[in-house]
Order: C-alpha cells, then sequence, then structure tokens
C-alpha cells in the first residue's frame, strides 16, 4: 500500500507507519499508537534519498519508492545513523542500485558494515562537509 506524502514541491515523505510497533528499544519507551519510519525524497538539482525504514517493511518500501521515482534517479541516499530503523532497506535497496553513494558519518559506515557486511559506495562526512 503507497503511503508516500508529498511535503512541498521538491520534498516527499517516503516512510512507512507501523500501527503494530509497542515499544522502542525494547521497553525502554513505549509507542502506544505505533510509530513511523521516516524516510524523505528530495528532488531539486539532484534526487537524494534519505534513511530507510526497518527491516521488515523493506520489500515493501523498495516497491513503493519504484512507484515514487525511478530508483536510478537517486543520486546519492543519506543515511542519518546505522541502526535498522533507518537503515533497514538498504540491502534491498542496494541491490537494485548499487552503485548509489551512502553518504553517513565514519560512525555510521562502520555501524553499516557491522549490521550488513556490505561493502557499498560510502562517503563518510563530517560536521561542516556540505
Amino acid at each position: 500500500m503507497k503511503q508516500s506524502k508529498r511535503l512541498t514541491n521538491n520534498v516527499t515523505w517516503v516512510g512507512k507507519v507501523d500501527w503494530e510497533l509497542a515499544t522502542f528499544h525494547g521497553e525502554e519507551y513505549s509507542t502506544w499508537e505505533g510509530s513511523t519510519y521516516n524516510s524523505y525524497l528530495i528532488r531539486d538539482q539532484k534526487t537524494v534519498l534519505i534513511d530507510t525504514v526497518w527491516l521488515p517493511y523493506a520489500k515493501e518500501y523498495v516497491t513503493n519508492l519504484k512507484d515514487e521515482v525511478d530508483l536510478k534517479s537517486i543520486d546519492a541516499i543519506v543515511i542519518l545513523h546505522g541502526e535498522v530503523d533507518h537503515s533497514g532497506a538498504l540491502p534491498e535497496l542496494m541491490r537494485e542500485i548499487p552503485d548509489t553513494p551512502i553518504y553517513c558519518t565514519n560512525n555510521g559506515v562502520k555501524s553499516l558494515k557491522g549490521h550488513y557486511h556490505c561493502d557499498w559506495n560510502f562517503v563518510p562526512v563530517k560536521t561542516g562537509d556540505t
């Protein structure tokens, strides 16, 4: 089921609403009314995808993303941090667009390689980079 929502002329929310999620980070946080896995598609001079969604929704996410954009037109992926609620769909997505650069911090690269044992096209960034 398509869940994208255009926020501005250039920004579309392409995440996932998870109504079944009751806790987050173990029992540390309660999410009585579910939660969202936020991912954004920015179309400007370049097309950039920010974050993905949790692994159980990876196939649905990539299918929905294909309805929104030609995956090969995505110039870059930005992963805010490596936790699986932000990066879980990366393996599924990278099967489709394996050479797309992934921008994240050095810690993000380490985390993503640890989670997914991957050798993707990482571009490490640091504070102040543009």
